[in-house]
């Protein structure tokens, strides 16, 4: 049983809890694109989610890097390097997480009729 809480539900409580981190700033994401989307038109609010996710990507691949340089030089070594790469992980995860929740929320935004 230890092992059925430690390989899935240690994992499924981690994703959720930053699923939870990373809602309000999907949500204000969200509203922004949405209000894009009122005042320009579809292209830029879809053309505003591709930034966001360029930069998101950006932001994850800068730290990560960071992260993996001062471990291979040996500065991060033993548990410090250890919770410097789940720090690196979780910023993944966070990034990740909140391009998809936008880019669900983009779809719905999408399927919407419009009422102008």
């Amino acid at each position: 049983m230890s092992e059925v809480a430690r390989y899935i539900v240690g994992p499924t409580v981690v994703l959720f809890i930053v699923f939870l981190a990373a809602s309000p700033f999907a949500w204000a994401i969200h509203h922004f694109i949405a209000l894009v989307n009122r005042l320009i038109g579809t292209a830029s609010a879809i053309a505003l989610y591709c930034v966001e996710v360029g930069a998101l990507y950006v932001w994850a691949d800068w730290y990560g890097d960071q992260v993996q340089g001062a471990i291979d030089a040996g500065v991060y070594d033993g548990p410090v390097g250890f919770g410097a790469g789940i720090a690196a992980g979780f910023v993944m995860f966070f990034a990740g997480m909140l391009a998809i929740l936008n880019g669900i929320g983009l779809w719905r935004l999408l399927r919407r009729p419009s009422h102008a």
